[in-house]
């Protein structure tokens, strides 16, 4: 019989014996949205990201609950998906239990220059 095979038994009995059985708690630390600010036309879409961060850095699977400070600018779904509705300015937000991270979204009506239409017109 290998004499190194009962040293082995007994290591591989104190390594077991020895694990940390404490618990961890993950707690919300902070909530990061992304993107952090969106200009929208009435009836486009957006869809926000929220990332969920403990107290020690990680992020954390949880789910957020979603709100609009003016749902006639911007609305907003339980799965993070906005839609301009009218002109303003509106802060979304996604909450767990006390902590809660915000994105700005701008609704206008304004229509954006398209680059090309720069060049090609007459001066």
């Amino acid at each position: 019989m290998n004499k190194t095979l009962p040293y082995l038994f007994i290591s591989l009995f104190i390594l077991w014996s020895c694990e940390d059985k404490r618990t961890v708690t993950q707690e919300p630390e902070t909530i990061v949205i992304s993107p952090l600010s969106q200009v929208l036309q009435a009836g486009q879409t957006v869809q926000l990201n929220a990332l969920v961060i403990d107290k020690e850095n990680m992020a954390m699977d949880v789910p957020v609950t979603w709100s609009s400070t003016n749902e006639g600018v911007a609305t907003i779904t339980k799965e993070g998906l906005v839609t301009g509705i009218g002109q303003g300015v509106a802060n979304i937000y996604a909450t767990v239990e006390n902590i809660q991270g915000m994105s700005e979204i701008i609704v206008t009506t304004k229509r954006r220059r398209v680059l090309s239409e720069m060049f090609t017109s007459s001066t």
